[in-house]
């Protein structure tokens, strides 16, 4: 698996690659992305705000040891609900409606935003054309998160990351620091997993993925 995912070029080296215009994918405000979120626990935070703490995740920027990094902020969504689900439960496969009262919430954001496609979901062959390969989706997070490190560094204004979820297949987001403007106030939705109302959605969807929904 390292074999198949290098460590990323120098940041230097990144930046003189550049990003082309074919690599980014824009997420336009019409555009509803969803986001699975604990209310609960020592680290859960409101839907619209960027985690600071880290390194947890694929794609956090924040370097080691694990802390917290205000000006390193990073934020995970789908653009679907099984794709939320699906990266939200990945650890059990299991939707736990009820451990540290789980919320699926959606929203548009406020402004356009312009991500790095690292899925191949575009024209663009940014991963490969840089050095890299596509296992940024599924390779080791130790490697990942020093890509995802020097990206930051290199390319300060992108707004994130649009990647193959490793779980979901489908459409998912990291965004960093420049897209905490880009947050509503207010979401579409926001309703918990616990909620009657949305059992025959969540039922559907478990079914998509292959969870079990609890």
């Amino acid at each position: 698996m390292a074999a198949m995912l290098p460590k990323p070029p120098s940041e230097d080296d990144l930046k003189q690659l550049g990003i082309l215009p074919d690599e980014i994918e824009t997420i336009h405000t019409e555009q509803v992305v969803w986001r699975v979120h604990r209310t609960i626990g020592a680290h859960s935070l409101p839907w619209n705000v960027p985690r600071a703490y880290g390194p947890l995740l694929r794609f956090d920027p924040h370097p080691l040891p694990r802390r917290s990094h205000p000006t390193l902020r990073v934020w995970y969504g789908a653009a679907d609900i099984p794709g939320a689900l699906a990266e939200g439960f990945q650890s059990t496969r299991i939707i736990d409606r009820e451990l540290e009262n789980p919320y699926l919430t959606g929203f548009r954001f406020t402004r356009p935003l312009r991500l790095l496609d690292i899925g191949g979901f575009g024209a663009g062959r940014w991963p490969v054309r840089v050095g890299g390969t596509y296992a940024l989706d599924t390779g080791p997070r130790s490697v990942t998160q020093q890509w995802a490190r020097t990206m930051c560094t290199a390319h300060p204004d992108l707004d994130g990351l649009l990647y193959r979820g490793r779980h979901s297949g489908g459409r998912c987001l990291a965004l960093f620091a420049p897209a905490s403007d880009a947050f509503p106030t207010a979401p579409l939705s926001t309703n918990p997993l616990a909620h009657p109302d949305l059992y025959n959605r969540l039922a559907l969807a478990a079914k998509t993925i292959g969870y079990t929904l609890d």
